[in-house]
């Protein structure tokens, strides 16, 4: 069957609980039937007392998960069984579950079998009604580090049997659960035979193959279909650190370039929606960044109609140009966008904003290069007075006002749709802004 799923991972900028329903009327309009709920850290969890940044009470994810199948949506909880738990292990109170002193769950330490169960079970209570549950177990980067791992490892196991042996066993226990089980695919992907790596999971067992860059269909598909196992796809609807290095905005031709790709594969697709690389790392921007993907990736027919859809193709192609005498005219015409609803009304000033950040961004490079090639120059041929001030001087200046002016207003987003994370992500998009510090006027001789 093919159906269009979208995943939330709330680990990242997200809207209060009294917020979140306009969202997920949104999403449904846009076409999606299911949605993949990955609560992460934001909720206090019973069955994780050190969960850091929560956000929701159990009560209130149980309240989301009934909201969002009143709407017409699938639901499915996202859990995570041995990588991605950095929110949990970083606590002192975890210590003992991990890998070797990683932030990695160690499959082999007394009592994580016990915590992941007991997870399981709480998901269950807030999505009693639910047919799948994901498990996650991508990006296991540390395994057979500790002693008894590595006892394992001696005794003739290698580390993908380390692997597979802990991800069969909790979707042995999902299925007992009433759960059917689903996992990423890309530690099947990184073993030399990926179909005889896949065929070690229980036949039952759905692999997500997450293909982020690029337009299908993919090898590793096929690769992982050969096992048997009934294979779903996942897009990059928003993800990526260098996608948000020095800017606010996703490169918005690639995205869709990669969304619609998978749009025309012959099974299920979950689009994803990260909101951050993990919980050590910083914010993705929030998802009004994104309102112009989610309407393409929940029914590309639509799309094709949207008044969006052909400024979104432009405004990609000016913001790879980078060109100022070009960019500077494009906020005006982003705010005159025709909008349905507040949200796309809200999505096109924060997408307004985020040309304004990347002007300032852009000014900060050239002023950087510029301190640095007349730093070099001057030993040669001197220094040109004037040219100094106004590159080194009144240039500096005059971008950080703009910062100034700019930072408040996109604050001002985050209190008109009640999102969290707003300190943290200022700061940390304005962090870049703090090489001005190292611009000086040069020495006049």
């Amino acid at each position: 069957m093919k159906r269009r799923f979208l995943h939330l991972d709330f680990k990242g900028i997200v809207p209060r609980f009294d917020r979140l329903e306009e969202y997920l009327r949104y999403f449904r309009q846009c076409g999606f039937e299911g949605l993949v709920l990955e609560f992460d850290c934001r909720v206090r969890w019973r069955s994780w007392p050190c969960a850091a940044m929560p956000v929701y009470t159990p009560e209130e994810a149980a309240r989301i998960v009934r909201l969002a199948e009143s709407l017409g949506f699938e639901t499915i909880p996202l859990m995570q069984i041995q990588g991605h738990l950095e929110w949990a292990l970083g606590d002192d109170s975890c210590a003992g579950l991990r890998e070797n002193g990683t932030l990695t769950l160690c499959p082999s330490a007394p009592g994580s079998e016990e915590q992941l169960l007991a997870w399981m079970d709480e998901l269950r209570t807030i999505f009693p009604r639910s047919r799948y549950i994901h498990l996650g177990a991508d990006e296991v980067a540390r395994i057979g580090l500790c002693p008894a791992c590595r006892a394992r490892l001696e005794r003739g196991e290698t580390k993908f049997q380390l692997y597979s042996t802990h991800v069969k066993k909790f979707c042995a226990a999902a299925e007992k659960s009433g759960f059917r089980p689903l996992v990423w695919g890309d530690m099947l992907l990184a073993e030399p035979d990926p179909t005889e790596a896949a065929k070690t999971l229980p036949e039952s067992t759905v692999i997500v193959d997450w293909k982020y860059w690029g337009k299908g269909p993919f090898g590793s598909t096929r690769k992982l279909r050969d096992s048997g196992r009934e294979v779903w796809g996942a897009s990059g609807l928003q993800c990526a650190w260098y996608e948000h290095f020095r800017q606010i905005l996703p490169f918005y031709e690639d995205r869709l370039e990669n969304i619609l790709g998978w749009n025309e594969f012959d099974g299920t697709v979950i689009h994803t929606t990260w909101g951050r690389s993990g919980n050590k790392y910083a914010f993705y921007p929030p998802w009004l960044m994104s309102l112009p993907l989610f309407a393409a990736a929940g029914d590309p027919e639509k799309w094709e109609r949207h008044p969006w859809r052909e400024r979104i193709g432009e405004l990609s192609r000016l913001l790879r140009r980078a060109l100022e005498f070009e960019l500077v005219k494009v906020p005006a015409k982003i705010r005159a966008w025709p909008a349905s609803c507040r949200l796309e009304e809200e999505s096109r000033e924060y997408i307004a904003l985020g040309v304004e950040y990347q002007i300032a961004a852009n000014r900060l490079l050239e002023i950087v290069a510029d301190h640095d090639a007349q730093l070099a120059s001057s030993r040669f041929v001197g220094i040109d007075r004037e040219t100094m001030l106004r590159d080194l001087v009144e240039a500096p200046r005059k971008l950080r006002r703009d910062v100034e002016n700019l930072l408040p207003k996109l604050g001002a987003v985050f209190d008109r749709n009640g999102l969290v994370g707003k300190e943290e992500f200022l700061a940390e998009i304005g962090s870049q802004f703090r090489r001005l510090d190292t611009v000086k006027p040069l020495e006049l001789p």
